[in-house]
């Protein structure tokens, strides 16, 4: 455990000349050596190629404890230079202070509380040179293929001058693990450093990495084909990735069982790296469970008795897979039998399980409306409506809002469930207010051009990802959770999509993001869904890149007060919005549904059949409705109607003989009226069928002309 000292922390140059001063100069010396195993001493000088571990002698460092020059010297080549053990471990291991600090912990903290074992005093371990003659502890064996032996490596346990066990920060005991090659009777590396277990690794589909040999070992003997990378955490870096060999694993479905820390994870991330770039089929990056101890590893899961075979095929893991169009894995034949049914997380209008946009206005009750659905879908009630469609999936929801702060989603919460229903729902509602716990995080950020999700992300998305049953994920607004300008760069939008689009797949959940509309000026009014998509702010890549958009927009004054007037509801500025689907990728209701807010609660609901019910016995509703199938009809008959103009208008063709009984007779005036109520209702929309014709043609909002595949069969007026 660390001890933070207040007033007394101490700078970067401070805890590297402590480094430096207090770290014996023997210990340092057998460091530069472990890392550099290729390394030579000459009397007093240490030569290496580079700092890179290449064998020669361009770079020479001071190994003389006596010296004022100890641990320093110069790369002739480069002209790097060298200053100190800390910039070496740097430099090669590409370690950082914090982690070299640790390393050398027993050194530094002598201030700290001492562990007293059978009254002995404590001592700092015996720092012993091991050779390949000096006694060990336990032994792993490397071969290749052929089972000829490649390297071994051999575990020495640290003890204090007493002969007791050391302990390290962790609580487990202190280890240290030297490799013998053949030939060599000091510790060293080979050349190439091969992985553990080659034999086994030939012969198997799927490998499961760990941290070390012993807990390899320990899953081996489960039935388990294990191995790790040599040297552990500190071996490994980008820059020396080149000198280990990763070739077994070609063709190797590939599992990641990091240690449950920092440097376990960082570790795991490189090693997927390079065994994708060695031509591994697949790698999957577990995560470890919720509630286990810092170090958990393997090992431990096997001495617990935990669930080996669940964990490694749990849902709680990321697979990254190799496209390799050599082999049959892409063929069509494997479509075979009944395709996967489409799932509706609200049915007809959100998919389950695939990223979403909800764009509306700001004021408008984006909000509200998310939180309604996740305490919908939370609650497991049958034949519940949420944006205009039936709750078909039940289960666990987080909602992450940036700018709602506990008391008003509290507000909201008691508004919605004046009951307290919410207190026996069967699955879980996660509602996180980030301006309560320091405020909001970014799940993408973009640095140097390209974009990648952050750490802090990455930590809260390791525990959606052992989340069971998870139905829904909201961010509210989108703006706040992403750290790029989506607004105007496409490679920006389409990274965030495809991030968006990989949490859907690996949480099986919809995950949908709220996000703002263009500000239009105050006399405009949006008529049809087209208008509303055009609408969405930012690069057009945010809604192609989704699987679904829902966008709402607030109707003109004049239908807001009709339309209340028919609920006999009081008229309020900012009540009525149509709302509907705008762009999905599958099957879905392209119907515009109208939606009022209830003065009480502030939702906007769903009043379309209730609007439609009590309109439906009037004379007009019944013209209206004629006038609809009748347009649509003569778009889908090739012989299109054009609002006013020529021998295709409306009033002219209301004589014709397919017209409707119920307009003939009416005057031109009013059935050109019809056109226009039924175009700001969102019923039919206008087209332009020629480059050079107007905006004139009658047809549905998803019909032929909507689609560009209206074809006449008549030549009146040129069409």
């Amino acid at each position: 455990m660390s001890v933070v000292r207040f007033g007394n922390t101490t700078s970067s140059s401070n805890i590297v000349e402590e480094i430096s001063q207090r770290v014996p100069k023997s210990e340092q010396i057998r460091i530069l050596q472990d890392t550099f195993p290729a390394g030579r001493v000459h009397g007093k000088t240490f030569y290496i190629g580079s700092l890179l571990g290449d064998p020669g002698q361009s770079l020479k460092i001071n190994i003389d404890p006596s010296s004022p020059h100890f641990m320093q010297g110069q790369d002739f080549n480069g002209g790097v230079g060298i200053g100190g053990i800390v910039k070496i471990l740097m430099e090669a291991r590409g370690m950082k202070l914090p982690e070299i600090k640790e390393m050398f912990a027993s050194y530094l903290d002598n201030t700290g509380p001492a562990i007293v074992r059978d009254n002995a005093s404590i001592e700092n371990p015996i720092r012993t040179q091991y050779n390949a003659n000096s006694p060990y502890d336990a032994e792993y064996v490397y071969t290749n293929a052929d089972g000829e032996v490649l390297v071994t490596v051999r575990r020495y346990n640290v003890k204090d001058i007493a002969g007791n066990p050391m302990l390290n920060t962790k609580g487990k005991p202190k280890k240290e693990f030297r490799p013998f090659v053949e030939g060599s009777p000091y510790s060293k590396f080979p050349d190439i450093r091969p992985l553990y277990n080659i034999p086994n690794i030939i012969a198997s589909d799927r490998v499961v990495w760990v941290e070390g040999e012993k807990c390899a070992d320990a899953l081996n003997r489960a039935g388990y084909t294990a191995t790790c990378t040599i040297g552990g955490a500190g071996a490994l870096t980008k820059k020396t990735a080149p000198q280990f060999d990763f070739s077994p694993l070609q063709n190797k479905e590939l599992i990641l069982w990091p240690d449950n820390d920092t440097g376990g994870k960082k570790l795991a991330d490189l090693i997927q790296d390079l065994a994708l770039a060695a031509g591994a089929k697949s790698v999957t990056m577990l995560t470890p469970p919720m509630g286990k101890p810092e170090g958990w590893d393997a090992a431990d899961a096997l001495s617990e008795g935990y669930n080996i075979e669940e964990f490694v095929n749990t849902k709680a893991k990321i697979t990254k897979t190799n496209i390799n169009l050599l082999d049959d894995s892409f063929l069509v034949s494997r479509f075979a039998g009944a395709a996967p049914e489409q799932k509706f997380l609200i049915d007809g209008t959100f998919p389950l399980g695939v990223p979403i946009l909800f764009a509306a206005a700001g004021d408008a009750g984006k909000g509200m409306m998310t939180l309604d659905m996740g305490m919908k879908v939370a609650s497991g009630k049958p034949m519940i409506n949420a944006f205009g469609g039936l709750v078909k999936e039940f289960g666990n929801v987080v909602i992450f809002t940036a700018e709602d702060d506990e008391a008003e989603m509290h507000r909201r919460v008691e508004r919605l469930d004046p009951f307290e229903e919410r207190r026996g729902y069967p699955h879980d509602l996660k509602i996180v207010s980030l301006p309560n716990v320091g405020g909001v995080f970014a799940i993408m950020n973009e640095s140097n051009g390209e974009f990648g999700t952050t750490a802090e992300f990455e930590k809260i998305y390791e525990q959606i990802l052992q989340m069971s049953n998870l139905k829904l994920i909201v961010f509210d607004p989108l703006a706040s959770f992403v750290h790029a300008d989506v607004n105007a760069d496409p490679a920006a939008g389409a990274a965030l999509t495809g991030l968006l689009a990989r949490m859907a797949t690996e949480t099986g959940a919809s995950v949908l993001v709220c996000h703002h509309m263009t500000k239009i000026k105050d006399d405009a009014v949006v008529k049809t869904p087209e208008q509303a998509r055009n609408l969405i702010r930012g690069t057009t890549a945010l809604v192609d890149g989704v699987r679904s958009s829902f966008a709402m927009w607030q109707v003109d004054t004049a239908r807001g007060k009709k339309t209340c007037e028919r609920l006999g509801l009081p008229y309020q500025r900012n009540s009525c919005f149509d709302g509907a689907v705008v762009k999905s990728n599958g099957p879905a209701s392209r119907n515009v549904r109208h939606f009022v807010r209830d003065p009480m609660t502030g939702l906007l609901n769903d009043r379309t059949e209730e609007i439609k019910s009590l309109s439906s016995g009037t004379m007009l509703e019944m013209k209206l409705d004629a006038m609809v199938d009748w347009i649509i009809h003569c778009e889908r008959e090739g012989v299109g109607l054009t609002h006013m103009s020529g021998n295709n208008g409306v009033y002219k063709r209301s004589e014709d003989a397919d017209a409707p009984e119920i307009l003939r007779g009416i005057g031109k005036q009013t059935l050109e009226g019809y056109v226009r109520t039924l175009q700001q209702d969102g019923r039919i929309d206008k087209f332009q069928l020629t480059a050079t014709g107007g905006r004139v043609w009658l047809g549905g909002i998803d019909g032929p002309m909507s689609r560009g595949e209206y074809e006449a069969v008549t030549a009146r007026d040129n069409v």
